[in-house]
């Protein structure tokens, strides 16, 4: 059995979504950040940084959301989630992958935390940047997908489960309304039943959560 740690709505839904899509047996424990969970002893000996996801099997434990989405995957070939390993498709698998964590989720949280997050310093230049930095990196996404409806083609792999959830943020953070392509994939996305159990009670046009819980995934 697989215990996932989360507190949604973060990048733990990244890691609930491959779980439901591979169909694996797990837990839910919730971290709650705003009541400081996440500082335990016990908690950071599984990730020390504090933050959410994590997993932890009866083999191994693992943090990083983008790691936890392609261990999973990998642990179930069956599902064809991902591409043959050597192939080129297997290549734009891990950009895309890559890309949603390292190029997506950075400048959302740039403009997030510098004009959204309560009870901090904003900075009105960052914020302008991320939103920039965004629509440079959204602009990309929406050539890509001009032509096809996932990002490898015509089969759903991890990287639009990890892009996917890069629309979640943004749409959370309204930086995706610039961008009617990426709007429309997402809209998709959102219809599979694994993504629907993953979000399941998030409503993405009322949120009020508390905003600083969306700092500390991963």
């Amino acid at each position: 059995m697989i215990e996932l740690f989360e507190f949604p709505p973060t990048r733990s839904q990244r890691a609930k979504w491959v779980l439901e899509e591979v169909g694996a047996a797990y837990e839910s424990r919730s971290i709650n950040l705003p009541n400081g969970e996440q500082d335990t002893d016990a908690y950071r000996a599984l990730q020390p940084l504090g933050a959410v996801p994590a997993i932890r099997t009866d083999r191994y434990a693992m943090f990083e959301s983008v790691a936890i989405v392609l261990q999973l995957i990998d642990e179930h070939p069956e599902t064809d989630l991902a591409p043959r390993p050597g192939t080129p498709e297997r290549a734009a698998y891990y950009q895309w992958c890559v890309f949603a964590g390292t190029e997506i989720d950075p400048t959302v949280m740039m403009f997030f935390d510098n004009s959204m997050r309560p009870e901090a310093a904003h900075d009105k230049n960052m914020a302008e940047k991320g939103r920039r930095d965004f629509a440079v990196r959204a602009q990309i996404l929406s050539n890509v997908l001009h032509d096809r409806p996932y990002m490898l083609g015509d089969t759903f792999t991890g990287a639009d489960i990890l892009i996917g959830h890069s629309c979640f943020m943004a749409t959370l953070t309204g930086l995706i309304g610039d961008f009617p392509r990426l709007q429309e994939y997402f809209a998709q996305v959102q219809q599979r039943p694994a993504y629907r159990r993953a979000y399941d009670g998030i409503d993405l046009f009322a949120w009020k959560g508390d905003q600083d819980a969306k700092t500390h995934s991963t």
